[in-house]
């Protein structure tokens, strides 16, 4: 056996290990956040180089955007389509929160603005970090440190809150109609709908395809054929094992980033933009009826796969959640962004 493959198996016990143990000790989100918070403690701990092949990331990917993608029934979909108005609301709230943090960021701890802006935009860590690339005056490595406290803190203090603090979940995912494994032939279209569409996405340059690919594949199988089924616990758990490893030793280098001052400054104002969500959600929950533990996953600055596992978890609507992040990402990556590059290239041009 060589010594790539001892590592990968070291790092696959670790993980698998880890995940065990915050799951007996009945901590949140144990096989996401197990995983991850290891390896991160590892990896910038110890010169041991762990082993996790980007493919076990893609496999895992997938199997969270079918989860995602089986509770997008015919209702749901139509009920997403009703909310897009509070979609776009919620999304110019939350960015336009997000950037007057960033404002008050850029003067306490002498980050420029461009760096506060891009590290503080809810978008994803590889994509601010792609962008900061493009502006002068952009810290790359100030960047990718706030959005990593950013992701640590909201894959943290967001599912802890949402499962003691937020009342409001249903009792079950499953109901008496729906299968837990498809028949053969449904089995055979979804992985046909599910290979073209991640092709395709891959093809147009799609955020995440090997999420939102096999998403809108169990979809749309659900929309026109209605067979619904679940994804069993067991492999729901294996993918965010996946998920977690790759993340935790993706968060390299931290301590060479990290200063107590702008430290304490980021936490703050993550802090208040979590505080900022719970408002938005008790907003909406008292003019809309929409329950806390919903509106709450579906303000919070976090990543579409994380909240939507979370909203799994507690027992939120994973469809509206999913839906309001994914209308999220898409308007922050395809509209908010790219404006935002623009007016700041702009701003230095004077």
């Amino acid at each position: 056996m060589n010594d790539m493959k001892v590592r990968f198996i070291v790092t696959l016990v670790i993980a698998a290990i880890a995940g065990w143990l915050f799951s007996i000790l009945n901590i949140f989100l144990p096989w996401l956040l197990g995983p991850l918070m290891v390896m991160i403690i590892l990896k910038n701990t110890v010169s041991y180089e762990f082993v996790w092949p980007d493919i076990l990331r893609s496999i895992g990917l997938v199997v969270i955007g079918i989860q995602m993608g089986t509770s997008f029934t015919a209702e749901a979909v139509k009920l997403m389509g009703l909310n897009l108005p509070l979609m776009l609301v919620l999304t110019l709230l939350v960015t336009g929160f997000a950037t007057v943090c960033a404002w008050f960021l850029a003067r306490l701890t002498g980050y420029s603005f461009e760096t506060a802006v891009l590290g503080g935009f809810p978008g994803g860590l590889s994509q601010m970090v792609l962008l900061s690339e493009e502006i002068k005056g952009a810290d790359v490595s100030a960047v990718a440190f706030m959005q990593t406290i950013r992701i640590l803190m909201v894959i943290t203090v967001v599912p802890f809150l949402a499962t003691y603090f937020f009342p409001g979940g249903l009792s079950s995912q499953m109901d008496s109609t729906v299968t837990l494994i498809p028949p053969i032939r449904d089995l055979i279209i979804l992985g046909t709908g599910i290979t073209l569409l991640i092709l395709i996405m891959k093809k147009l340059h799609f955020p995440i395809p090997y999420m939102l690919g096999p998403l809108l594949a169990v979809t749309l199988f659900n929309v026109f054929i209605g067979n619904e089924f679940l994804v069993p616990d067991p492999l729901v758990a294996a993918a965010q094992i996946m998920l977690g490893t790759h993340l935790g030793l993706q968060m390299t280098g931290l301590r060479k980033l990290i200063s107590v001052k702008p430290l304490a400054y980021v936490v703050t104002i993550n802090l208040l933009l979590i505080t900022f969500c719970i408002f938005l959600a008790w907003v909406m929950n008292q003019l809309f009826s929409f329950t806390l533990i919903n509106t709450f996953l579906s303000a919070a600055p976090g990543g579409v796969a994380e909240m939507a596992i979370t909203a799994y978890e507690v027992g939120a609507d994973v469809s509206t959640v999913t839906s309001f992040h994914l209308f999220r990402i898409f308007f922050i990556l395809f509209a908010a962004a790219p404006l935002t590059v623009y007016l700041l290239k702009r701003r230095k041009a004077f």
